[in-house]
């Protein structure tokens, strides 16, 4: 017993040793040399948007690819970082203060930080840059572009885009073409060769459904083309087709496919028509009113209230009217116009164009004075004077008694007939009849990264 005893106590004195040597001993500690920021973020801008920074640790640089919208200077005069990741500390200023996030910062010219890693010694230094729109977001900026080589001959003309590229046709048998990939880059060439394409084609009701573009003849013959410029007859299955609508994009919330809508007619009277992309098969829909859009036919696509896309169009009537009315489709068999009472109607125009854009319908033609707008198609009214044509400032001189005032003066105005498109980027384009002239506008916003 004595003998176990006396070997438990030797082990406790030798761990006693141990311990005590241990303790006597200096301790050496390595602490990290680590001085990059690893996270970094400022306080929510307007309407509670959180803005991601971006942080280039080889040129020490920390700044926002989404620019902050325009007037948020008066925001970040004064505003909070409240996310700066580092393993030591951070100083600021001439004499390197020490930082504290719970001090709103300045952050409307760059700002340099520099990060203190955790052994004393090593330190990075970085610059802080906000950017910041300059650009007013609501508003409709138009540029002219390069006019085509030739004004089209037949005094009518169609613009389409098509995949990367913008095609204006000129005749039945001849477009121009440019690509719109690099908004910055421009340039028509030469006039290129169409075929397969009848004479009396109808250029004006040339439409894109599905990286396809279709068309119509006087003589009821269909025909289709998958790159613009080669074009072949379709199998209506002896349809006589008076002109294609518009293609309605497939829908989640109904399970509807893409449809193809066109209009056929039979037996002295024109009915609508819808297919998808993989069917034969023309469906039948109602017979067409007598006040539907027949020619020149312009469509756009919105997502109602309720989840659904529709698809809405506008064009010239055989008959007089006294307004613009739109009208409105799921199917493409069954359409609804979207009038109104007199006071809030789209006034009448000639070869009317409509668009939903930037959150709002837009109708452009006509005169091409104004362009009207509308929340939800029905109700009509001028657009906001920041949403206008492109126009000079015209300072009209008052009386004695009365100032000055300004007033814009569209340069569209009297320019005639015009075909319009937009391309993936949402530019706007317009190119005159008369003398071949391009126009290309967008919103400002809509060419913001972040909306």
């Amino acid at each position: 017993m004595r003998i176990k005893f006396l070997s438990v106590i030797l082990s406790f004195l030798l761990m006693s040793i141990a311990i005590s040597s241990c303790l006597d001993s200096d301790e050496n500690y390595e602490y990290s040399s680590d001085a990059t920021i690893r996270a970094f973020g400022i306080d929510t801008i307007t309407k509670g948007v959180y803005y991601k920074f971006t942080i280039d640790q080889l040129k020490r640089e920390i700044y926002n690819v989404d620019s902050l919208p325009m007037g948020a200077d008066s925001i970040i005069k004064r505003i909070l970082i409240d996310t700066l990741t580092v393993t030591g500390w951070v100083t600021s200023g001439l004499n390197d203060t020490v930082f504290n996030m719970n001090d709103s910062v300045d952050l409307r010219k760059p700002i340099k930080l520099k990060v203190h890693a955790a052994d004393g010694i090593t330190t990075r230094e970085y610059t802080i840059k906000v950017n910041v729109h300059t650009q007013d977001p609501d508003s409709l900026i138009w540029r002219e572009m390069p006019s085509l080589p030739a004004s089209p001959a037949s005094g009518k003309q169609r613009s389409v885009v098509l995949n990367e590229d913008l095609l204006v046709y000129t005749s039945t048998t001849t477009a121009y073409r440019t690509s719109v990939s690099n908004p910055a880059s421009i340039q028509w060439g030469n006039l290129i060769t169409i075929s397969g394409l009848p004479s009396d084609a109808k250029l004006t009701s040339i439409i894109n459904f599905d990286n396809r573009l279709y068309t119509t003849a006087e003589n009821g013959k269909a025909f289709y083309s998958d790159n613009g410029t080669n074009w072949e007859e379709m199998d209506m299955q002896g349809m006589y087709m008076v002109t294609f609508l518009a293609g309605i994009p497939a829908d989640e919330v109904t399970g509807s496919e893409n449809m193809l809508t066109g209009i056929f007619a039979k037996d002295g009277k024109n009915f609508f028509c819808a297919k998808s992309a993989g069917e034969t098969t023309w469906k039948e829909g109602e017979e067409v009113p007598s006040d539907f859009p027949l020619k020149e036919i312009y469509s756009t696509v919105f997502t109602n209230a309720s989840g659904i896309k529709q698809t809405v169009v506008v064009g010239n009537v055989e008959e007089t009217v006294e307004a613009t009315i739109p009208w409105f489709s799921k199917d493409g068999l069954v359409w609804a116009d979207m009038s109104t009472p007199t006071d809030f109607s789209c006034p009448a125009m000639k070869n009317p164009a409509i668009v939903y854009y930037g959150s709002q319908f837009h109708m452009m033609g006509g005169e091409f004075k104004t362009i009207y707008s509308s929340l939800a198609g029905i109700a009509w009214n001028e657009s906001a004077d920041k949403f206008r044509y492109a126009s000079e400032k015209v300072i009209i001189k008052g009386d004695e008694d009365e100032e000055e005032t300004i007033e814009y003066e569209s340069l569209f105005e009297g320019k005639g007939d015009y075909s319009l498109a937009i391309d993936k980027n949402h530019y706007i384009w317009i190119v005159w009849n008369q003398d071949g002239s391009v126009w290309r506008g967008r919103l400002n916003k809509l060419g913001f990264k972040q909306q």
